[in-house]
């Protein structure tokens, strides 16, 4: 697929194409990435070679920041995203495609510097501590709900690795195991680790369509695309072979 880069100025549902779809691309590996030839790849992109077969649509990347994407699909400037969990503000302006695409547990860890002396083994012991979090994606509710935190939002999760790196943060959260493939492609794996604590969520991932977009007309026909991949060993094969666990169907 190739990788379209646009802004809310130039970017306006009125200028899609008639038969393509604006996908929300937003980086966090192995379910989307880009290699450093620029191609993009990952679970989600081999997920959605098959669904543009099954529903006779061309899907195009737009990379967006998580915060920019979940803006551009409330504006109906995108039309589709994965990888997203469900919430009732989200429910708001998006249409969440049923079921699920992938259903795991996912451990959500607190990183520091090697050098640094910080020792969590607590929730509340994060409290004397900044904490800085990707702006817009949801962790687990005690830390989303918890106002008493020093938690400093970026824009993404390479923007957080930054700030930890420069000591503007004393902690970094993260899904261990996204952020541990972060780390090993950014080559600094050697310098930061996590902390004890961590805390464990059995998560659906979802794709979802802007309730904007033209394409929401087509929620069932994307439902019935996902069972069937599902059903025909399709969506398993893709699933093992990015490493995720074995899945129960609805």
């Amino acid at each position: 697929m190739k990788l379209f880069f646009c802004s809310l100025l130039i970017c306006s549902a009125s200028g899609l194409a008639q038969d393509t779809l604006h996908y929300a691309f937003h980086p966090s590996a192995p379910y989307r990435f880009v290699t450093p030839d620029g191609v993009i790849s990952g679970m989600d992109m081999d997920i959605l070679q098959r669904l543009e077969q099954e529903l006779g649509v061309h899907i195009e990347p737009v990379q967006c920041p998580f915060s920019r994407c979940l803006l551009m699909m409330e504006e109906g400037n995108l039309d589709l995203i994965s990888g997203i969990l469900k919430s009732d503000e989200r429910q708001r302006y998006m249409n969440y495609i049923e079921p699920p695409y992938y259903r795991l547990t996912s451990y959500y860890s607190f990183y520091k510097l090697k050098t640094s002396d910080i020792r969590v083994t607590l929730f509340d012991e994060l409290k004397p501590y900044t904490v800085a979090y990707t702006r817009g994606a949801l962790y687990f509710p005690r830390f989303d709900k918890e106002d008493r935190l020093r938690k400093v939002p970026t824009v993404t999760e390479t923007a957080q690795i930054q700030m930890l790196l420069k000591g503007r943060v004393d902690l970094i959260i993260g899904i261990d195991s996204t952020l541990d493939l972060t780390l090993v492609a950014m080559g600094i794996d050697h310098l930061i680790e996590p902390v004890t604590y961590q805390e464990a969520r059995q998560v659906s991932s979802y794709m979802a369509l802007s309730r904007a977009s033209r394409f929401n007309a087509r929620t069932e026909d994307f439902s019935r695309a996902i069972r069937k991949l599902q059903s025909d060993g399709t969506l398993e094969a893709i699933l093992q072979r990015y490493g995720m666990p074995a899945q129960i169907r609805d």
